[in-house]
């Protein structure tokens, strides 16, 4: 994933350094402003464990858990929950999916659960760290600190509650999907990825960056899987569509919705699920985060390319998407945006330099 940036081996005329030279300054300037002025506007309201920011969200999904447990049907036991809580009801999404609730259920006691969770945190660690063990035998500095990097997203999915929530094992399955997936063998990672999309509709758009990105580099077949599996998501969330529509109506409370445009702000707050971001001064969220996003650009292979693009639409995503207490969607991409720190000094390089960094160059024939 990590690979060091090489100069190119001829001189690039002055009219086309100039322009590429000035838009890399600009992009520079861009992340400054974004950090600086992050620390201005930085409102941290949370600490690390997910509870400490849906304490109700977290006793209902318990609840929910303990009546499946007992007999009780999903959407029974989910609708008479929420409205016992006063949550609201409409649209369908705000009753999550069925599978997470269902396979928990279906666990002997917490302890078991929160033991699942650990346990697919340590096969993300696992997976990652194999997958990069070329970097480890040529840069093992730099292998400890992508390790690092990555252990520091996963460290809140060990927190008590998170077991509960479904961002978490969606996260997770979305960064074990993307360490698994080889050019030449993509099946596990395509059914993590599905299992995290139908678990929460929010780990669809994986989906389609591994589809786009596919197609991209030619590969014909691993698109259309990908495609596919995007199909099959999307049937699951309509049929859970159908079973919420017939477990309520229109006297159930309405959702106010989500469309904010929160921006930078909301963002900001989304990143603060990260064990070095928790246990550091509140500043230091928007002087890490910053720099992560423009680390991607300067990062190399077809690894880094699926996380950067990921993280970079989830991040699109919190600009507009998201009400202030939905701050734990960060945890989508806790496992992976710290990662983007590995690349900050070649991407800061290249932009200087007026060099196109490698994360632009994705098109087909390209290593994946």
């Amino acid at each position: 994933m990590v690979q060091t940036m090489t100069a190119r081996s001829a001189a690039l005329p002055a009219q086309y350094l100039w322009p590429r030279r000035t838009l890399g300054l600009i992009v520079l300037a861009l992340v400054l402003a974004l950090s600086l002025g992050g620390v201005v506007m930085d409102r941290r309201a949370m600490t690390m464990a997910p509870a400490s920011g849906g304490g109700s969200d977290a006793l209902f999904y318990r609840q929910v858990i303990d009546d499946l447990a007992k007999g009780r049907s999903y959407y029974e036991a989910a609708t008479a929950e929420m409205r016992k809580d006063r949550f609201p009801l409409r649209p369908f999404v705000t009753v999550r999916p069925p599978l997470l609730a269902v396979s928990l259920a279906r666990l002997p006691n917490e302890g078991v659960r929160r033991a699942a969770l650990i346990g697919l945190a340590v096969a993300v660690v696992l997976a990652w760290g194999l997958r990069l063990r070329r970097l480890w035998r040529a840069e093992p500095v730099g292998y400890g600190f992508t390790m690092l990097l990555l252990v520091s997203g996963v460290a809140p999915d060990l927190a008590p509650k998170a077991y509960l929530f479904h961002e978490a094992w969606a996260a997770l399955l979305i960064a074990l999907s993307l360490g698994l997936r080889r050019p030449d063998r993509f099946l596990a990672s395509l059914i993590l990825g599905l299992i995290a999309a139908v678990m929460r509709e929010l780990a669809i758009p994986f989906l389609l960056v591994m589809a786009v990105l596919a197609a991209l580099e030619g590969r014909r077949r691993e698109s259309l899987a990908w495609t596919v599996a995007m199909a099959a998501a999307a049937l699951a969330l309509a049929a859970h569509a159908v079973m919420v529509a017939q477990a309520t109506s229109l006297a159930d409370r309405p959702s106010p919705g989500w469309t904010r445009f929160g921006g930078w702000a909301f963002v900001l707050k989304t990143v603060q699920w990260n064990l070095i971001v928790a246990a550091a001064p509140a500043l230091l969220a928007p002087l890490l985060a910053t720099p992560a996003l423009l680390g991607f650009l300067g990062l190399k292979g077809g690894l880094a390319r699926r996380t950067a693009l990921t993280v970079f639409g989830y991040v699109a995503l919190f600009c507009i998407v998201g009400r202030p207490e939905n701050f734990y969607w960060g945890l989508m991409i806790a496992p992976l945006w710290p990662l983007g720190l590995v690349g900050v000094w070649d991407a800061t390089k290249a932009l200087a330099a007026g060099h196109p960094p490698p994360i632009v160059r994705t098109l087909k024939g390209l290593e994946a």
